[in-house]
C-alpha cells in the first residue's frame, strides 16, 4: 500500500487536537519539551473523552497526566532505545469501587489503557512517529487492593514500537502506603492504514 509523502506529518491528528480542558502543561514534570508535554496531555483528554460522551468518560478524565520524561534503555548487545515514561494521578472515587470498597478490576483494566497509551504516544510525538493504536492484549496482574480514596500512582513505560505493534508496560502504586497494587503489560496494533474488510 502507498505511503504518503515523506514531509507528511505522522502526529497531525495528535496535533490538531483541542486543549484538554483545564489545561496548564507548565505543572507538567518531565524532562520532553513543553510543546510535547501540551500535545500528550491533549491526547489523553481526547482519548478518555473528557467530554463525557464515551465508556467511562466520568472516571477517565478525572486521570490527570503529572510527569513525561524519556530516557535511553540499554538492551540485549549494548543497543540502546529510546523509553518513554509518563506518570498519572487518580483519587480512587466510589464510582471506581466494587462492593468492598475497592478499586473494581474493571476499572483498573480501564485505566491502564489510556495511560500506558499517553506513553506510547509521547514516544511516538518524541521519534516522529504515529504512537497511537487499538487495543490488541492486555495482561494484568492484581498485588494489593487499592482501597476508596487511595491516591493512585500510574507509572507508564514504553517497551517497543516496531512496525504497527506498540507495546507498554503499567504499576499502580497507592501513594500513601507505597504498595504496588496492580501492574500490566498493554499492546496495540496501529491501524492508520485502512485494512481489508472481514468477509463471513
Amino acid at each position: 500500500m502507498p505511503r504518503g509523502p515523506p514531509s507528511a506529518n505522522p502526529n497531525a491528528f495528535i496535533a490538531a487536537l483541542p486543549d484538554a480542558p483545564g489545561l496548564d502543561a507548565s505543572l507538567i514534570k518531565g524532562n520532553v519539551p513543553q510543546d510535547q508535554k501540551r500535545l500528550s496531555a491533549n491526547a489523553l483528554a481526547f482519548f478518555v473523552d473528557s467530554q463525557g460522551k464515551s465508556y467511562n468518560a466520568g472516571v477517565g478524565k478525572r486521570i490527570k497526566l503529572v510527569e513525561i520524561n524519556t530516557r535511553k534503555r540499554r538492551g540485549e548487545a549494548g543497543k540502546e532505545t529510546d523509553e518513554m515514561e509518563t506518570v498519572c494521578e487518580i483519587v480512587v472515587e466510589p464510582d471506581m469501587c466494587n462492593v468492598y470498597g475497592v478499586l473494581h478490576g474493571g476499572c483498573a483494566a480501564y485505566i491502564i489503557d489510556p495511560c500506558t497509551s499517553s506513553a506510547l504516544v509521547g514516544l511516538g510525538l518524541y521519534l516522529g512517529v504515529d504512537g497511537t493504536g487499538m487495543s490488541n492484549s492486555m495482561q494484568i496482574i492484581w498485588h494489593a487492593a487499592a482501597p476508596l480514596g487511595a491516591k493512585l500512582r500510574i507509572v507508564n513505560t514504553s517497551l517497543s514500537i516496531k512496525g504497527r505493534v506498540r507495546s507498554a508496560r503499567c504499576e499502580i502504586w497507592n501513594t500513601r502506603t507505597g504498595e504496588l497494587c496492580i501492574s500490566g503489560v498493554h499492546s496495540t496494533v496501529n491501524a492508520s492504514k485502512k485494512l481489508p474488510s472481514a468477509k463471513l
